[in-house]
């Protein structure tokens, strides 16, 4: 979660552009068919698991906010305090890191209960925008402090985090497009995508910035990056049409051919 969110609520966004039934129907499928698939996440690092499942819940928020289905904002703001409090270490060391970070862990956790709590209470309240001041919060206090603190330790991200960091911002890009109805930032973010996934499948790449050193798994590896690089060329091409049905298919085979599967090989 590196990119931040406005202050401004979703269902605002939708009044503004007029947005009719149909766009909000097509807004459910994206969360059917590009929000991650929760089946496969009991296959990846525990971690990585936790943390996917943060990001399927700050979209059921959004989505939430959007359809004025605030029992679903507070089912997920819910989901996001009882998952912090379950990582707390309490003085023991976090998951891949030394015993001595333990209170800084735990008080990102804190925060990012504190704000998920605050997103329950306007959930409660019906009150959209205060809903969205929380997510924010969450980012600001939370996610982007944590990942500045045990991401980046010298202020450089790795490689594969920032192709992965680049990837879910391209993705969250498309799933406002679909949102907004704005086809022309879909297919710009699917060519980035593209691109992207012409980078990834160099050997140079695979070995330096995902530790990929066997000849046949960069084999697998770029099979994957395949997979990303033919369903970008699809949504491009959906989007191009303005069939928001084939971008969201072509988005769902991106996270369940090429992201997921991915993760599944060689971050488990």
């Amino acid at each position: 979660m590196l990119t931040k969110i406005r202050a401004m609520s979703t269902r605002h966004l939708f009044h503004r552009s007029r947005i009719c039934s149909r766009t909000l129907l097509v807004l459910v499928m994206v969360c059917a068919g590009t929000a991650i698939p929760r089946v496969a996440l009991p296959e990846l690092r525990p971690l990585v698991r936790d943390m996917l499942e943060n990001l399927g819940e700050i979209d059921d928020i959004g989505v939430g906010v959007a359809l004025d289905d605030f029992e679903r904002v507070g089912a997920a703001a819910q989901s996001l305090q009882s998952r912090a409090s379950a990582m707390k270490v309490h003085g023991k060391a976090p998951p891949g890191f030394d015993k001595q970070h333990a209170p800084a862990w735990d008080a990102f956790l804190t925060a990012q209960e504190t704000a998920a709590l605050a997103v329950l209470a306007a959930a409660k309240e019906k009150d959209g925008d205060a809903v969205m001041e929380g997510v924010q919060k969450m980012f600001q206090n939370s996610c982007l402090p944590c990942h500045a603190a045990f991401r980046e330790p010298q202020q450089q991200l790795s490689g594969s985090v920032l192709f992965m960091s680049s990837f879910l911002s391209a993705w969250r890009d498309m799933n406002r497009g679909l949102a907004l109805r704005d086809f022309a930032l879909i297919s710009r973010r699917a060519r980035e995508l593209e691109a992207m996934a012409k980078t990834l499948s160099w050997d140079q790449v695979i070995q330096s910035a995902f530790a990929i050193q066997s000849a046949e798994d960069r084999k697998i590896f770029r099979q994957f990056v395949h997979q990303v690089a033919v369903s970008s060329s699809r949504i491009e091409a959906a989007a191009q049409s303005e069939d928001a049905g084939k971008v969201v298919e072509a988005s769902h085979q991106l996270w369940t051919n090429g992201c997921i599967a991915c993760h599944q090989r060689f971050r488990k």
